[in-house]
């Protein structure tokens, strides 16, 4: 979304494919961005995509989701059209994870112009996977700030029938296996005692729903674990704005714009040592970096931070630094542009369709 507003306040022209009646889709619409909605499940929708392709006759196609990549590639097959292809890639796994090398192949082969990875730690998978150097470049993924809260802090915590004082720590993404939010439901049942026990609120829905909340009973903490469901983007600043320190857990990893956007409300940062979360968590100095799947270390350090206001507030405050000179959605913008024009070399960027 960050992308197209950009292309679009910079004078080209852009226009968003993407699954019918979705979050996304939505704000592109109310922002004047040309929507085009296709589920992409079945031939009948990828014989529209390639009729799309032709009215729209695009400079550049790029895809931000493997199924995007995939079915993008079947439709296109034998079409003719000059469109530079760009695959956007934000998951630090092999590419041959799928287990069908013929489809790999064809995927990731010169059927792709160039490859944009949003961290280094994805640059060097892609390579040792075998592709070019030459067809990847980095550049971060970046946040604009979020809308200001809808909601005081006073209430989010009232939702889950919290007090003003309790303590109050959360996550924000998908839940998925990925995620390792399981890992911090473990955490949460190894803290030690205190006065006061800290709650945990996981903001994002997802297959591993019913299993988090097993998990909890599990552990006898079920009154102090909060599945908050799916929020819209309005309501995440209110749910961060709650917090009083950020999790991030993650098996792997890109790189985690959701990190980006605690760091931009000042929030002190806990989270997983893989993928891209290096190249913005500086272990204690930018926020606390922890072993993947480690709970009881995760435990520890949730415990450290709780114990040390005046330090996790020092560490906040240069993660937000951090966050707003390296991460910004201009900065973003601008690099895929300069991407779009070497790739096209001397043809001028008039029209680039997203």
């Amino acid at each position: 979304m960050l992308l197209l507003e950009g292309l679009l306040r910079r004078g080209h022209q852009a226009a968003l494919v993407c699954p019918p009646d979705t979050p996304l889709g939505r704000r592109a619409t109310a922002e004047g961005i040309s929507v085009h909605a296709l589920s992409m499940r079945g031939a009948r929708d990828l014989m529209k995509f390639r009729h799309l392709v032709r009215e729209l006759n695009p400079q550049i196609i790029q895809y931000h989701t493997a199924h995007a990549h995939s079915s993008g590639l079947l439709a296109r097959i034998g079409l003719g059209t000059r469109s530079k292809t760009i695959v956007q890639r934000r998951v630090g796994f092999s590419i041959h994870r799928s287990g069908f090398p013929g489809l790999t192949h064809l995927k990731y082969g010169r059927s792709v112009d160039r490859f944009i990875v949003s961290s280094r730690q994805i640059a060097r998978v892609l390579q040792s996977d075998g592709i070019s150097e030459d067809r990847i470049e980095m550049i971060h993924d970046g946040v604009a700030p979020l809308p200001a809260a809808t909601i005081d802090r006073e209430q989010i915590r009232r939702s889950i029938d919290l007090g003003a004082d309790a303590i109050l720590i959360g996550s924000v993404g998908s839940l998925t296996r990925e995620k390792g939010h399981i890992h911090l439901i473990d955490a949460m049942a190894l803290l030690p005692n205190r006065e006061t026990q800290p709650h945990l609120a996981l903001v994002g829905d997802g297959e591993q729903s019913k299993l988090l909340y097993d998990r909890a009973r599990q552990h006898q903490i079920e009154d102090r674990i909060h599945l908050v469901g799916f929020q819209e983007q309005d309501q995440i600043s209110s749910w961060l704005g709650a917090f009083d320190l950020y999790l991030q857990p993650s098996l792997e990893e890109g790189l985690c714009t959701s990190i980006l956007d605690a760091l931009n409300l000042d929030l002190p940062v806990v989270a997983s040592d893989v993928g891209g979360i290096p190249e913005v968590i500086e272990d204690r100095v930018t926020g606390r970096l922890v072993a993947p799947a480690d709970a009881r270390q995760l435990a520890q350090v949730i415990d450290e931070i709780l114990d040390d206001p005046t330090g996790a507030r020092e560490m906040a405050s240069q993660g937000a630094r951090r966050a707003r000179d390296l991460f910004s959605a201009d900065a973003m913008v601008e690099g895929t542009i300069e991407v779009y024009r070497h790739l096209l070399e001397a043809v001028p960027v008039e029209e680039v369709v997203q």
